[in-house]
């Protein structure tokens, strides 16, 4: 809390002697500051939610959106109006406006140890409000579903971690107004002269709730990004978006998962914010599941595949999201729920955005 809040708050609750001292034009004054600062005042020192409106320009504090590789994170990027970029943990963070909203982009790099190590990185910036990973998984539901999971667990580890439901509250609103359908047709091989165009069996939809595993196959390592290396293994984002390891360690063959979602980063996040009490929501995309129509493959050869796909439908889910958050901030009527986010009452918030009309 900031001196001059705490001062504000001190003179709003002085003693009737001392106070009637004071003028009631200033008493007025110093309770509609309180009364404006309240929805962006978290308490814990981070700002609430809905303080990351933008105007013209972004400006702290944020809403962090995350990916683990360029082409996770592409189809976000390039709806954003990008200003400027900065340096965390040596990987390049882009600084923007997304739907109304400041936001702070940004690759981990592959596996749990380049995710956590990110994120504690990132969140030890106080100008951070929430954040959102977004990214494609295993999943045993269909290839290019989206899912919202409600446990996020790593196997070797004790905890289980669980979205923001606030943030939840506002995913189940963006999932029922997408700009458009999710993709269940793509290119495959993706980026190849020779690609076909393939359809999925079936339409990708919103799934929320189930369990997310987020599993370590490279012992404890960290998973080396490479410079220029392309939409997967690379360190940053093509010029062209921003302007708008071994692999064979990496890629050992898998059978289709039996859990919701299946990634190698999102409950290692998960984790770091729950100890920064930082709400943290992750959108995960199938690129290697069911309902294939070149047939039942497994992992890598189905992620090859609708890693696009993948990354896309999740991108679409992530930037409703985002936007719904921006119609939040940007609404008089909703101060009351912007209070409640600011003082980390996140079920009653969820309770008042779930509630709230106009679909």
């Amino acid at each position: 809390m900031s001196g001059s809040l705490r001062r504000c708050r001190l003179i709003a609750g002085a003693p009737r002697g001392r106070a009637e001292r004071r003028s009631s034009p200033t008493a007025a004054l110093v309770a509609i500051a309180i009364a404006w600062l309240a929805p962006s005042i978290a308490e814990g020192g981070r700002p609430g939610l809905c303080a990351t409106e933008a105007t013209e320009r972004s400006a702290p504090p944020y809403l962090a959106v995350i990916s683990a590789y360029p082409a996770e994170l592409a189809p976000i990027a390039a709806a954003t109006d990008i200003e400027t970029t900065i340096q965390i943990d040596a990987r390049p963070f882009y600084v923007g406006r997304l739907g109304g909203v400041s936001v702070m982009l940004g690759l981990t790099g592959i596996g749990v140890v380049n995710a956590t190590n990110v994120a504690r990185s990132l969140l030890a910036r106080r100008d951070i409000a929430g954040l959102v990973m977004s990214g494609t998984a295993g999943t045993k539901h269909h290839i290019g579903d989206v899912v919202l999971a409600s446990d996020l667990v790593e196997p070797d580890r004790k905890g289980v971690f669980h979205p923001n439901a606030a943030l939840v509250a506002l995913a189940q609103r963006a999932a029922t107004a997408l700009p458009e359908p999710l993709d269940r047709c793509t290119p495959v091989p993706p980026g190849s002269p020779a690609a076909q165009i393939v359809c999925l069996l079936f339409d990708p939809v919103v799934i929320f709730g189930g369990r997310a595993e987020s599993f370590d196959p490279f012992g404890g390592n960290p998973v080396q990004c490479a410079p220029g290396g392309g939409e997967i293994f690379g360190c940053e984002l093509p010029a062209s978006v921003v302007a708008t390891g071994s692999a064979g360690e990496l890629l050992h063959p898998r059978t289709i998962t039996a859990v919701d979602v299946e990634d190698m980063e999102s409950a290692a996040v998960a984790r770091v914010a729950a100890r920064r009490r930082v709400p943290f929501l992750a959108v995960r995309a199938g690129s290697d599941g069911g309902g294939d129509p070149l047939g039942d493959r497994g992992f890598p050869v189905q992620f090859f595949d609708y890693y696009r796909l993948a990354a896309h439908n999740a991108g679409d889910v992530t930037r409703a999201i985002v936007a719904e958050l921006g119609r939040l901030a940007g609404d008089a009527s909703a101060r009351g729920t912007c209070r409640l986010l600011a003082r980390r009452r996140w079920d009653r918030a969820a309770k008042r955005i779930a509630a709230r009309p106009g679909g």
